[in-house]
């Protein structure tokens, strides 16, 4: 045996491949993928989300958004587009079945909550018109589309089709709960590639709490042209297995071996370097090879393609040792690939005009093969500066997900419980759900020199911003870019550090700031009047919008409060943690810092006066940086101290009811010991 074959082979261990999960968004042959995708994001927010999709004023909102992004697509494609964003069955801008027509009336028998869960599932799989291909499923589906049809028939369907067909075994509530499964496998994908975020692996329960994340929100919002951008952003930011992965069966497997479990750093970046080198990949050499590279062997491989792709039935035969279906389920591996290649092909004839970066098809008998190699070295060149930039400032993060990984893996072959880090999880999670700011700036002017063919060298900036401007404002404004000053030297500082092969040495600065200036501009306002004014603000704060500024606004508004109502006759005032006043500054104004709980920078936190503490330096350093042995003293100090007499529990409850709090958030106060186990069921409760 070659010595870099056996090398490969005896540092692979099973299920340590690139996360394959078996739906494959580009099935879609209809439409295309990307259109797919988008109206799949748009219909569940409005559906199991902002619950926006019975009210006019929300469907209103869904057909502007989707003609917004039909606007945004190459004029060839739009007229196909709108056929697939208003079909006939139900054009949201005219005549169509409402929710509430589609729902029908409860039964007095009925749970209304189960029964309005099942409405939603199947108004949802009825708007986007998939499932029903066969059996009683295809029987379902015609009796779907018809103007009488409502949920409460369901089981009469079922049944009905049972008594002609007895010869099928079929559970009226098994077909029920299953016609629908198409939503749940690809919000699972989409789990992974970071538009959703919820506790667990992302397969959803009915009574999980979940929610859009940054980028599922500004997804929503986005055009074909952003639309395609993100996708790209999500794929390069994808390690090949994260955190919350969740590893098949392999207790039963004796070759499983924790030493040789490794990640991938760069999946979608190794399968573009290997198209790059060898202008293919051929039939199963992704499923066999590439997909279970990491970053020790890579290199091996992307050097010896020839070599590996000839010897490829040697790498099976240790591959059948492992002696698992999931190792040989070739399907998964197509539909996986698929996934990371979407938006870079060219073979989706209703893709390929949706983005500039196409340059790759498939072939009838599985092989990728490279339509246009200069396309794809041009956008390596910038993507490998990507690569660079992502691995030294995540590195260490990287380095936690395969140490708790390696943890996860062996409790699943060993059997045992596994008891999984918290903190990891939401640092992963932090990381997948939301941009980062040069990565996006980054692909903004890579989609500039693409669709202009030019090279980087010779960018001009005002075209560029003109380009940007027009194309990407939503981003823009995602990322506070608003005057065209701030736009071009956000652009030009990526660009002259690829041009430099130095992006990776940029600076990044996250806000993680402390509020202590204080603008005495409501000292006429009474007591009521203030209170009035910090709950008008906070309402105004936790709006939807693609910005997040920090208003200055409810800072003065709780400072001017507290020192109407809650300072001592030195016009001190307590800190919320500790219980200790600070010190007067020079201005005759105490002294106080504004933390908030559930952090405004790293996870979004709402400027919401609920979410919000006055306390001293000291106890801000602390709740910072304290060992979590000793967070708890420093919490109850929050529940004892604050002005407003309310417990961290209850204003974490009532952001919950209210709809504020997103499932990360209240993750996250999960996992740096906010609340406990308890708390957190309590408030889902």
């Amino acid at each position: 045996m070659n010595e870099r074959i056996e090398q490969f082979i005896n540092g692979i261990t099973p299920s340590n491949y690139f996360i394959t999960k078996s739906m494959e968004i580009s099935k879609v042959t209809n439409s295309g993928t990307l259109w797919y995708t988008k109206k799949y994001l748009v219909l569940y927010d409005a559906i199991f989300l902002s619950k926006k999709i019975n009210t006019a004023d929300g469907i209103n909102e869904i057909k502007k958004n989707f003609e917004n992004y039909i606007s945004t697509l190459p004029e060839s494609q739009q007229e196909e587009a709108t056929s697939f964003f208003f079909p006939e069955h139900a054009d949201l801008r005219g005549d169509f079945r409402t929710y509430n027509d589609f729902a029908g009336i409860v039964a007095l028998e009925e749970d209304p909550h189960h029964y309005y869960a099942t409405v939603d599932k199947y108004y949802f799989v009825y708007l986007m018109n998939t499932g029903g291909q066969s059996g009683v499923k295809a029987c379902i589906k015609e009796k779907l589309y018809q103007p009488d049809f409502v949920v409460s028939n369901l089981t009469h369907i079922i049944e009905e089709y049972k008594s002609a067909h007895p010869e099928e075994n079929i559970s009226t509530s098994g077909i029920t709960n299953d016609y629908h499964a198409s939503l749940r496998n690809e919000r699972k994908i989409l789990f992974y590639y970071g538009y959703f975020h919820s506790r667990n692996n992302g397969s959803g329960t009915e009574n999980e709490f979940a929610s859009l994340t940054p980028i599922g929100e500004l997804a929503v919002q986005s055009n074909s042209k952003e639309f395609a951008l993100i996708w790209e952003h999500q794929k390069l930011k994808l390690i090949s297995q994260p955190v919350t992965v969740e590893f098949p069966s392999i207790n039963s497997c004796d070759k499983c071996d924790v030493d040789k479990f490794k990640l991938n750093y760069s999946p979608y970046l190794s399968i573009l370097k290997c198209l790059s080198y060898n202008g293919e990949i051929g039939p199963r050499f992704y499923d066999r090879v590439l997909s279970r590279t990491n970053n020790d062997n890579i290199d091996n491989v992307l050097d010896n393609y020839t070599l590996f792709k000839d010897n490829i039935n040697i790498v099976e035969t240790h591959i059948k040792k492992f002696n698992l279906r999931s190792e040989f389920k070739n399907e998964d591996f197509e539909k996986e690939i698929k996934k990371y290649l979407l938006g870079i092909r060219d073979d989706l004839e209703k893709d390929s005009g949706d983005n500039y970066f196409g340059c790759v098809y498939s072939s009838r008998n599985n092989e990728w093969i490279v339509s246009d190699i200069d396309r794809l070295h041009k956008i390596l060149n910038v993507y490998n500066q990507i690569e660079k930039y992502k691995i030294k400032r995540y590195s260490s993060l990287f380095d936690s997900c395969e140490n708790e990984l390696k943890n996860k893996y062996i409790s699943v072959y060993s059997g045992t419980f596994y008891n999984m880090n918290h903190r990891i999880k939401m640092a992963w999670d932090l990381y997948n759900i939301k941009k980062d700011n040069i990565i996006a700036t980054t692909l903004m002017a890579t989609d500039y020199i693409m669709n202009n063919n030019i090279s980087i060298e010779s960018i001009n900036y005002n075209e560029l911003y003109d380009y940007v401007k027009m194309n990407f404002d939503s981003l823009l404004k995602s990322l506070n870019l608003n005057n065209k000053r701030d736009i071009i030297n956000a652009l030009k500082s990526v660009v002259e550090r690829v041009k430099n092969d130095s992006l990776e040495d940029i600076e990044y600065v996250e806000d993680y700031s402390i509020e202590t200036r204080y603008v005495n501009r409501y000292s006429s306002l009474n007591t009521d009047a203030l209170l009035a004014r910090i709950y008008q603000v906070s309402a105004e704060n936790v709006r939807p919008t693609l910005e997040r500024k920090r208003d200055g606004r409810i800072i003065d508004l709780l400072h001017s409060y507290y020192l109407t109502n809650c300072s001592d006759e030195n016009h001190l005032i307590k800190c919320e943690c500790c219980g200790e006043t600070t010190f007067i500054k020079n201005n005759d104004e105490p002294y106080l810092e504004y933390h908030h709980l559930i952090p405004f920078s790293i996870a979004d936190g709402p400027d919401h006066y609920e979410n919000l503490f006055a306390i001293c330096p000291m106890c801000h350093r602390k709740i910072h940086s304290i060992k979590d042995s000793f967070k708890d003293e420093l919490y109850d100090g929050f529940d004892v101290n604050n002005h407003f007499h309310k417990n961290i529990l209850d204003r974490l409850k009532h952001l919950y009811e209210e709809h504020i709090l997103k499932s990360y958030q209240l993750e996250y106060a999960l996992s740096e010991y906010i609340i406990n186990e308890g708390e957190y069921n309590l408030i889902l409760a």
